[in-house]
C-alpha cells in the first residue's frame, strides 16, 4: 500500500519542575485541541485537585476556565497503569476529544505504580529476595510496564500527559574532598519512555495573565515528530500557535476512511478466492 497522509490523535508529553505550568500549559493544548469546547475534555488528576485551582481562572488563550470533567485518582484508588487506562476507557466511552494524564509520574514511583508494585512483591516473595532483578521479569510487573505505552498513546483520543522532573545529585571528590554536585534534571518515569511521544515539551515558565498582560508559556522542544515544530527550539505557546498544531493533526485523510477500503479490498479479495478456490489465500 501506498503511505498516505491521515489524520492522528496526538501523543503530547509535558515535562518540567514544579511551579513551571506543565498542568495549564497541558490545559491549553488540550483546550485547542478540542476546539475550546470543555465539554469535550477530560482530565485525570492525581495531584490532590490541583486541576480544580484552574476552575474560573483566566488563560493566556483569553478564556475564562469553565467548570470541566476530573477524574480524582488518589492513593487509596491506587496508581497502577491499569487504573490509568480504565479512566482513558471512560473517556472514550464519554465520547471526549481529549484526556489529559495529570501527572502519570505517579504510574512509575507512587502507591501502586510500578516502583511501588516491585517493592511488595521484593518483600513478599523469597525468590526475589536472593535476585532482587528477577523481580522485573514478574508477570505483574510487566504487564503493568507495558500498559505504561497504551497509556500515552490512542488511536481514538488526543492524549496529553505531564511528567514531573527532578534534579538529579550526586557527590564527587575534588581535590581529595567530597562535593555533591548535579547531573541535570531527571524524569519521574521510566527511562526512555519519552521517546514513545510524539512531541514532548519542557515547560520553562508559566503561562500569566497578571495585570492585564499575558505572558504565554514557554517551552523547549525536547522530542518532536510534527514538522511544525523543531527540536531543541523555544517557542511562545499562543493562541496562533496551538491553533497550527490542531490544523495540523487534523490535516490528511480520515483513518475510517482508510480501514473502510482496507475492509472493502478484504471482501473482493474474499469474494475472488470463493469464486476459485484454486487459488492461493488470501494471507498468501
Amino acid at each position: 500500500t501506498k503511505a498516505t497522509r491521515t489524520k492522528c490523535a496526538a501523543s503530547i508529553q509535558i515535562e518540567g519542575l514544579s511551579g513551571k505550568g506543565k498542568a495549564g500549559t497541558a490545559l491549553l493544548i488540550a483546550l485547542a485541541l478540542a476546539d475550546n469546547d470543555v465539554d469535550k475534555l477530560l482530565a485525570v488528576d492525581t495531584e490532590k485537585k490541583s486541576l480544580n485551582l484552574i476552575e474560573g481562572r483566566e488563560l493566556t488563550n483569553g478564556m475564562k476556565m469553565p467548570p470541566f470533567d476530573v477524574i480524582q485518582l488518589s492513593p487509596e484508588d491506587g496508581f497502577s497503569p491499569s487504573n490509568y487506562i480504565a479512566c482513558k476507557q471512560a473517556a472514550k466511552e464519554a465520547g471526549k476529544k481529549v484526556l489529559i494524564l495529570d501527572s502519570m509520574s505517579h504510574a512509575w514511583q507512587y502507591q501502586g505504580g510500578i516502583l511501588d508494585i516491585v517493592a511488595r512483591l521484593k518483600a513478599t516473595q523469597d525468590r526475589y529476595k536472593r535476585d532482587a532483578y528477577a523481580v522485573w521479569n514478574d508477570p505483574e510487573v510487566v504487564a503493568e510496564k507495558n500498559k505504561l505505552f497504551e497509556m500515552v498513546r490512542d488511536d481514538d483520543i488526543h492524549i496529553i500527559s505531564t511528567v514531573r522532573v527532578k534534579e538529579k545529585m550526586e557527590y564527587t571528590t575534588e581535590n581529595g574532598k567530597p562535593k555533591l554536585v548535579s547531573l541535570g534534571e531527571q524524569q519521574i518515569m521510566q527511562t526512555d519512555l519519552k521517546y514513545e511521544f510524539d512531541l514532548v515539551l519542557h515547560c520553562l515558565r508559566q503561562g500569566s495573565t497578571k495585570n492585564g498582560h499575558i505572558q504565554y508559556p514557554l517551552v523547549r522542544v525536547v522530542k518532536s515528530r510534527y514538522a511544525i515544530f523543531v527540536e531543541e527550539e523555544e517557542y511562545e505557546l499562543t493562541p496562533e500557535d496551538l491553533e497550527q498544531l490542531r490544523k495540523y493533526l487534523a490535516e490528511g485523510v480520515d483513518p475510517a476512511e482508510i480501514q473502510e477500503q482496507q475492509r472493502q479490498d478484504y471482501i473482493k479479495a474474499l469474494k475472488e478466492l470463493l469464486k476459485n478456490p484454486q487459488k492461493k489465500s488470501v494471507a498468501e
